[in-house]
């Protein structure tokens, strides 16, 4: 059995409102072969793959790949289902599937749903229908598959190539509204809407976005004093430019903080609940940084004061309040 092709198909298609890929199977050897034929097969699955028992497949209850199985099923059926097992182990939101005859004995397109934002470019799909194949094939040997592995490698491309956070809010709120939401490239961008509606979307900012403004947010510190400026309630700061300087700072406000990158963003490179200089972060520069700064500030369990370091900077952050 052997992956022939594949294509990606981004928007609305005759299969579901979302996109999917479909890849073409060869099962060669495996033509016209039942799983019934292969005795202990599919216990062994099983075993390997404990989430295949929650499958409906066309019984539409947990327990219907199973029976299907028990009853005899085609090799592409099988490894269809185990592609959208492997896609739940490393973290894609995917249950649709659909295994299809292309036209000749033992030719067989294997429809699985994708992601909403996963680039139609990313080489997931294809590595996941490629490791079902292996898998089904080791089953098949009575050799045990070393999935951990390869799972947690497909597992961090998944998550690198996930939309931000304040992108992927953005997209959620946008579908709720019911605007077409598209994602550009790999990008963090999106295309909301079509034709003169159109608009683009980058992180938090638009096309229709001031560069002066993004430069301002870019900086906290600017952007902190313009805020107090205009009289929104923002917690004090303090720059540190060394290690010392970041220690006497946190003496002076007090703990917990949270260490962040001055200009930094996507929760990179944060430590929280930092209460003394040494459980400093260890992104922590120890000499005078040349470029970049780092900041620190409170953790919220409680009300309570702390504060930014930025290569350093020590912002005291005011009480914040609980939700029930």
């Amino acid at each position: 059995m052997r992956l022939d092709d594949l294509r990606h198909l981004s928007g609305p298609n005759s299969f579901s409102t979302r996109p999917v890929i479909v890849a073409r199977l060869e099962l060669e050897e495996l033509t016209d072969r039942k799983t019934t034929e292969y005795p202990g097969f599919a216990g062994r699955l099983t075993a390997t793959l404990p989430g295949l028992a929650e499958h409906h497949c066309a019984a539409g209850r947990p327990g219907g790949f199973l029976e299907a199985m028990a009853r005899g099923t085609y090799f592409g059926h099988v490894t269809e289902h185990v592609a959208l097992e492997l896609s739940s182990l490393v973290g894609r939101d995917v249950y649709l599937g659909r295994t299809m005859w292309a036209g000749a004995d033992g030719r067989y397109d294997v429809m699985t749903e994708c992601p909403q934002d996963e680039p139609a470019q990313s080489s997931v799909p294809a590595e996941l229908l490629e490791l079902a194949i292996t898998t089904v094939k080791r089953i098949l040997l009575e050799r045990m598959p070393d999935l951990p592995l390869e799972l947690a490698r497909i597992a961090r491309v998944v998550e690198r190539e996930r939309l931000g956070v304040s992108t992927a809010a953005l997209a959620g709120a946008a579908r709720s509204r019911g605007i077409p939401v598209r994602r550009v490239g790999q990008l963090s961008m999106l295309r909301l809407g079509y034709g003169r509606y159109r608009r683009l979307v980058w992180a938090a900012a638009t096309e229709q976005t001031s560069v002066i403004g993004v430069d301002i947010a870019a900086d906290k510190m600017l952007a902190k004093q313009l805020l107090a400026g205009a009289g929104i309630p923002v917690p004090d700061g303090v720059v540190a430019w060394s290690a010392a300087d970041a220690a006497g700072a946190l003496g002076r406000l007090g703990g917990p903080v949270v260490i962040k990158p001055l200009r930094g963003n996507h929760g990179a490179n944060v430590t929280v609940g930092v209460t003394t200089a040494a459980a400093r972060s260890p992104h922590t520069p120890r000499r005078r940084p040349t470029a970049r700064a780092r900041s620190w500030r409170s953790s919220c369990p409680a009300p309570t004061t702390g504060c930014w370091w930025s290569t350093a900077r020590w912002w005291p952050r005011p009480s914040c309040g609980r939700r029930r």
